[in-house]
């Protein structure tokens, strides 16, 4: 994957692998996790993943349009500042930057909207569509979009929910990070987050 990057990749190679990057690292519970992305790149080239998280994660993550990959940005992001250790001690200027990006990605949050009203084109998913039956409007036929975090319906809050449990939890250790790592504007925008 990481020598398709190479050169001058494709717009839609450079969104697959932000949006299966942030699938990876908000998947912490499962053992994944930003520092496995870290540890597993760095195994192929010493310091790959410190050109490649600027270069694609931080430069296209806003580039992504579905408000699904949105969310899982947000939640990557969100854990990514709070559980990673290489970002906490080794990446510090990818802390700020990715912060930096959670927020400008909370100045307009990303909506997932589920349920079927006259608001709702009705989509059929790919596998079920019978051609030689009935006409489907080509517009319709795409496959339906997997939501890997259907409990979380409103990510500002869950974020501001998430950052204050991980703050406790590591004993205030994100509050001395904002402190140190943020601008003045950040650190308001942050604060105004987490009241």
């Amino acid at each position: 994957m990481y020598s398709k990057l190479e050169g001058q990749p494709a717009e839609s190679l450079k969104l697959r692998f932000v949006r299966f990057y942030h699938l990876v690292s908000a998947r912490q519970e499962a053992g994944f996790g930003a520092d496995y992305v870290v540890q597993h790149t760095n195994q192929l080239a010493q310091g790959l993943f410190a050109n490649v998280y600027p270069t694609f994660i931080l430069a296209d993550t806003e580039k992504l349009a579905n408000p699904v990959d949105r969310k899982l940005a947000v939640i990557s992001l969100a854990k990514t500042v709070c559980e990673s250790k290489a970002f906490a001690e080794q990446f510090k200027k990818g802390w700020a930057r990715s912060v930096g990006l959670l927020l400008t990605l909370l100045v307009n949050p990303p909506v997932v909207t589920s349920g079927v009203g006259d608001e709702f084109i009705a989509e059929a998913d790919v596998d079920d569509i019978g051609f030689g039956l009935s006409y489907t409007a080509l517009n319709t036929c795409r496959p339906i979009t997997r939501d890997d975090y259907p409990e979380v319906t409103a990510v500002a809050p869950w974020v501001s929910v998430y950052i204050n449990s991980a703050n406790n939890t590591h004993g205030g250790q994100i509050s001395n990070y904002i402190a140190e790592r943020l601008t003045p504007e950040q650190q308001e925008a942050l604060r105004q987050l987490l009241m």
